[in-house]
Protein backbone atom coordinates (compact mmCIF):
# COMPACT_ATOMS: atom_id res chain seq x y z
CA UNK A 1 0.00 0.00 0.00
CA UNK A 2 2.14 3.56 -0.90
CA UNK A 3 1.09 6.20 1.54
CA UNK A 4 0.90 9.39 -1.01
CA UNK A 5 1.40 11.57 1.88
CA UNK A 6 5.54 11.72 1.98
CA UNK A 7 5.72 13.25 5.19
CA UNK A 8 5.29 16.80 6.61
CA UNK A 9 5.71 19.32 3.69
CA UNK A 10 6.19 22.85 4.18
CA UNK A 11 3.00 23.37 1.97
CA UNK A 12 1.24 21.85 4.82
CA UNK A 13 1.70 24.69 7.21
CA UNK A 14 -0.42 27.39 7.62
CA UNK A 15 1.82 29.96 9.79
CA UNK A 16 -0.41 29.07 12.74
CA UNK A 17 2.60 27.02 15.12
CA UNK A 18 -0.58 25.12 17.06
CA UNK A 19 -2.59 24.03 14.19
CA UNK A 20 0.63 23.29 12.34
CA UNK A 21 1.97 21.07 15.58
CA UNK A 22 -1.04 19.09 15.71
CA UNK A 23 -1.14 18.81 11.85
CA UNK A 24 2.06 17.35 11.76
CA UNK A 25 0.96 14.80 14.36
CA UNK A 26 -2.44 14.36 12.58
CA UNK A 27 -0.28 12.98 9.78
CA UNK A 28 2.04 11.21 11.94
CA UNK A 29 -0.62 9.01 13.08
CA UNK A 30 -2.46 8.10 9.36
CA UNK A 31 1.20 7.37 8.28
CA UNK A 32 1.06 4.94 11.14
CA UNK A 33 -2.47 3.73 10.46
CA UNK A 34 -1.70 2.97 7.03
CA UNK A 35 1.99 0.84 8.25
CA UNK A 36 -0.07 -0.40 10.56
CA UNK A 37 -3.39 -1.66 8.32
CA UNK A 38 -0.89 -2.91 6.01
CA UNK A 39 1.81 -4.84 8.38
CA UNK A 40 -0.84 -6.28 11.15
CA UNK A 41 -3.84 -8.29 10.74
CA UNK A 42 -4.87 -7.70 14.89
CA UNK A 43 -8.25 -6.73 14.37
CA UNK A 44 -8.21 -5.34 18.11
CA UNK A 45 -4.97 -3.46 17.05
CA UNK A 46 -6.65 -1.93 14.45
CA UNK A 47 -9.48 -0.84 16.18
CA UNK A 48 -7.27 0.69 18.92
CA UNK A 49 -5.27 2.58 16.30
CA UNK A 50 -9.13 4.00 15.00
CA UNK A 51 -9.78 4.83 18.47
CA UNK A 52 -6.46 6.84 18.85
CA UNK A 53 -7.46 8.58 15.57
CA UNK A 54 -10.67 9.33 16.26
CA UNK A 55 -10.33 10.83 20.23
CA UNK A 56 -7.35 12.64 18.28
CA UNK A 57 -9.59 14.05 14.75
CA UNK A 58 -12.27 15.36 18.03
CA UNK A 59 -9.39 17.55 20.25
CA UNK A 60 -7.82 18.73 16.91
CA UNK A 61 -11.17 19.90 15.70
CA UNK A 62 -12.41 21.37 18.71
CA UNK A 63 -9.26 22.66 19.84
CA UNK A 64 -9.07 24.33 15.65
CA UNK A 65 -12.80 25.70 16.51
CA UNK A 66 -11.85 27.67 19.82
CA UNK A 67 -9.21 29.45 18.04
CA UNK A 68 -11.24 30.31 14.91
CA UNK A 69 -13.91 31.27 17.65
CA UNK A 70 -11.79 33.34 19.81
CA UNK A 71 -10.28 35.31 16.35
CA UNK A 72 -14.01 35.76 15.64
CA UNK A 73 -13.48 34.09 12.05
CA UNK A 74 -16.91 34.28 10.31
CA UNK A 75 -16.56 30.46 8.21
CA UNK A 76 -16.69 29.17 11.57
CA UNK A 77 -20.01 28.04 11.14
CA UNK A 78 -19.28 26.06 7.77
CA UNK A 79 -15.92 25.07 8.98
CA UNK A 80 -17.41 23.07 11.80
CA UNK A 81 -19.68 21.76 9.24
CA UNK A 82 -16.95 19.72 7.18
CA UNK A 83 -15.51 18.76 10.51
CA UNK A 84 -18.73 17.03 11.35
CA UNK A 85 -18.48 15.45 7.38
CA UNK A 86 -15.17 14.09 8.20
CA UNK A 87 -16.04 12.70 11.22
CA UNK A 88 -18.68 10.89 10.03
CA UNK A 89 -16.45 9.85 7.05
CA UNK A 90 -13.69 8.30 8.91
CA UNK A 91 -16.62 6.49 11.22
CA UNK A 92 -17.92 5.27 7.76
CA UNK A 93 -14.46 4.02 7.22
CA UNK A 94 -14.31 2.29 10.28
CA UNK A 95 -17.19 0.22 10.30
CA UNK A 96 -16.75 -0.76 6.73
CA UNK A 97 -13.32 -1.54 6.99
CA UNK A 98 -14.08 -3.64 10.07
CA UNK A 99 -17.08 -5.12 8.62
CA UNK A 100 -14.45 -6.26 5.66
CA UNK A 101 -16.49 -3.78 3.34
CA UNK A 102 -13.48 -2.02 2.34
CA UNK A 103 -9.67 -2.82 2.14
CA UNK A 104 -7.31 -0.48 4.38
CA UNK A 105 -6.66 1.17 1.35
CA UNK A 106 -9.51 2.61 0.63
CA UNK A 107 -9.26 3.72 4.29
CA UNK A 108 -5.88 5.25 3.61
CA UNK A 109 -6.77 6.93 0.33
CA UNK A 110 -9.62 8.74 2.42
CA UNK A 111 -7.43 10.02 5.41
CA UNK A 112 -5.12 10.84 2.65
CA UNK A 113 -7.75 13.17 0.73
CA UNK A 114 -9.24 14.27 4.10
CA UNK A 115 -5.80 15.60 5.07
CA UNK A 116 -5.10 17.21 1.79
CA UNK A 117 -8.30 18.82 1.08
CA UNK A 118 -9.23 19.98 4.40
CA UNK A 119 -5.57 20.92 5.30
CA UNK A 120 -4.56 22.58 2.59
CA UNK A 121 -8.01 24.34 1.63
CA UNK A 122 -10.28 24.55 4.07
CA UNK A 123 -8.05 25.51 6.81
CA UNK A 124 -5.89 27.49 5.02
CA UNK A 125 -8.34 30.02 4.78
CA UNK A 126 -8.74 30.23 8.79
CA UNK A 127 -4.92 31.25 8.42
CA UNK A 128 -5.70 33.61 5.52
CA UNK A 129 -8.33 35.33 8.10
CA UNK A 130 -5.86 35.77 10.53
CA UNK A 131 -2.92 37.54 8.12
CA UNK A 132 -5.21 39.67 6.86
CA UNK A 133 -6.47 40.26 10.56
CA UNK A 134 -2.55 41.12 11.77
CA UNK A 135 -2.15 43.52 8.30
CA UNK A 136 -5.64 45.54 9.74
Amino acid sequence: MQNKLEGWSEKYELGIEEIDLQHHYFLDLIARLANELQTSNDLFYHKSLFIELGLYTHFHFISEENLMYRASFPGLNEHKKFHNQLIDGLNRNKLLFEDGHIQAIHVVEFLEQWFLNHTVGEDRKFAEFLNKSAED
